[in-house]
């Protein structure tokens, strides 16, 4: 058995760490958050993500996080290339400079989404007032902002402490679970947004529900990627995606339902984000 110069056994060593390092280098990481429905969003991404590969010949890392609280620490340290964002975190953090607009998803079942408060059609309540002493669901905080903190926003701007007016605030798993326990009369209250309840899928459910208040209209989700990743790459990425989104494939229309078209990002309706902002710092809850 030949046994190798000390010399030639260090340089396969350092010529395999080097190609080790470089093989991880070409990875890219594709974070979206769980958001409570982990398999869901693993379901929608997966194809997605498995057509960017080939379309751009490189590995693509789909990491579905925790939350967009986990999405922050990893986009600072880097360990995240792309991430899918709630606008609302994208204002909150952009001051930052971890991050920058890279697309958006449209909406195909209407033109906006909106925050929305809404009740049982036959319950007694008619306003934020009469809902003193009830409960009421939100998301959990770094879930959803349009569940936890414009709902938060919206309540202050009415002149009203949420941690006071209620009896009890509740935290189900999504807005699916919020919208089907006020339909059934097993919460009093809770917010969803607008695009859940006019989902198809939930009309048996709409028909039981009355809004009491809603939301401006807010920014679609953003897809948004790191400051300092190669600027080639990520104009074939971007290309690759806006492409798939608008093939016509049965898979494709499926994942279209939950996702939507990709296009260039316009920073429209960003100025209700920044008040709403504003509303929950001068009430000391503002996100960190």
């Amino acid at each position: 058995m030949k046994i190798l110069p000390k010399f030639q056994i260090i340089i396969i060593l350092i010529i395999f760490f080097q190609v080790t390092e470089q093989s991880a280098a070409l990875t890219i990481n594709f974070a979206v958050p769980a958001s409570g429905e982990g398999l869901k969003k693993l379901l929608i991404w997966t194809p997605i993500i498995k057509q960017l590969e080939v379309s751009i010949g490189q590995e693509v890392n789909l990491i579905i996080a925790r939350d967009h609280e986990i999405i922050k620490k990893e986009l600072e340290q880097k360990n995240y290339d792309f991430a899918v964002l709630d606008p609302f975190w994208y204002e909150n953090w952009k001051n930052n400079k971890i991050c920058s607009l890279f697309l958006k998803s449209t909406l195909l079942e209407s033109t906006e989404i909106r925050s929305i408060l809404i009740v049982n059609k036959n319950s007694i309540f008619r306003s934020l007032n009469d809902l003193k002493d009830s409960n009421i669901a939100l998301t959990v905080p770094n879930d959803s902002a349009n569940g936890f903190y414009i709902p938060l926003a919206l309540m202050y701007e009415s002149g009203i402490d949420p941690f006071s007016l209620f009896n009890s605030i509740v935290f189900p798993e999504t807005f699916e679970s919020i919208l089907k326990g006020v339909a059934y009369g097993k919460l009093d209250s809770g917010f969803i947004t607008s695009d859940i309840l006019n989902n198809p899928k939930n009309n048996p459910y709409r028909n039981n529900i009355r809004i009491i208040i809603e939301s401006e209209p807010l920014p679609p989700p953003l897809i948004v990627i790191r400051n300092d990743f190669n600027k080639e790459l990520s104009i074939a990425i971007k290309k690759a995606l806006i492409l798939i989104s608008n093939k016509k494939e049965d898979s494709i229309n499926q994942i279209k339902s939950d996702i939507s078209p990709f296009e260039e990002p316009i920073s429209d309706r960003f100025t209700i984000l920044g008040n709403y902002l504003l509303i929950l710092e001068k009430n000391n809850a503002s996100p960190e």
